[in-house]
């Protein structure tokens, strides 16, 4: 049986991986589709949750639509606004609420179903042995890895082309917080460097946050200076 609203607990960071699970879990794999909507807020407030609700209220041609709504904060009154909304859906219309872990009022929350994310599990996975990949790499390497990830996003064949501009934005994310994770358990073998790196991390993930950020100059500053560190566990050769 196929619910009509869900959440998902989670940073805002795992935007990216949730629209890529949900497009394929709920068949909406076409190719620029009309019917998939991603809203990105770092604070999500009455105002935004009228537009939501003003953009749920117009029919798609196929009579199918999908809105995957990724916050860092929502306001009580905004979450009030949206009882409604979640309680009765157009018919063919799918949401999925993405929230910091204890964000959602009762009410709310009981209007829900939590999401299956076994799949959004796989993606988290695969950003962590990135930045494994990246943290283990000489600075050639690593900047052959960020051109990857900076490459265009081809048509909607991926989450990344949610409006591609917010989907990059939130990969960068994803990534950076990944780099962090990954980092932390060799910060108590006393690396000085290590720690002068998490300190960089969290001054880019600032700067990535501005209005037109330069996310190759940024991740080309961490690959120049991060230092350059085995998975924690692994064993060294020889």
């Amino acid at each position: 049986m196929q619910h009509h609203a869900y959440l998902f607990e989670g940073p805002l960071s795992n935007l990216v991986g949730l629209v890529e699970d949900a497009r394929t879990r709920f068949t909406f794999t076409k190719q620029g589709d009309p019917d998939v909507r991603v809203v990105s807020e770092e604070t999500f407030g009455i105002g935004e949750a009228r537009a939501l609700r003003q953009a749920a209220g117009l029919r798609s041609a196929t009579g199918r639509a999908l809105f995957v709504v990724g916050v860092s904060t929502m306001t009580i009154e905004a979450q009030q606004a949206l009882l409604k909304l979640f309680e009765e859906p157009q018919q063919g219309t799918i949401f999925v609420l993405l929230t910091p872990h204890g964000t959602v009022i009762p009410t709310l929350r009981s209007r829900m179903t939590p999401y299956p994310n076994d799949g959004l599990r796989k993606s988290i996975i695969v950003e962590h042995a990135l930045a494994r990949k990246f943290l283990a790499s000489s600075q050639t390497a690593r900047s052959a890895e960020i051109a990857k990830m900076l490459k265009p996003a081809r048509p909607d064949d991926s989450g990344r082309s949610v409006g591609d501009d917010e989907g990059l934005r939130e990969s960068v994310r994803a990534f950076l917080d990944a780099l962090e994770v990954e980092m932390y358990p060799h910060l108590a073998k006393g690396n000085s460097r290590v720690r002068e790196g998490l300190e960089d991390i969290a001054k880019i993930r600032g700067y990535a946050n501005d209005r037109a950020p330069s996310y190759k100059m940024l991740l080309e500053h961490l690959a120049a200076t991060l230092p350059q560190l085995q998975a924690s566990g692994a064993k060294k050769e020889g």
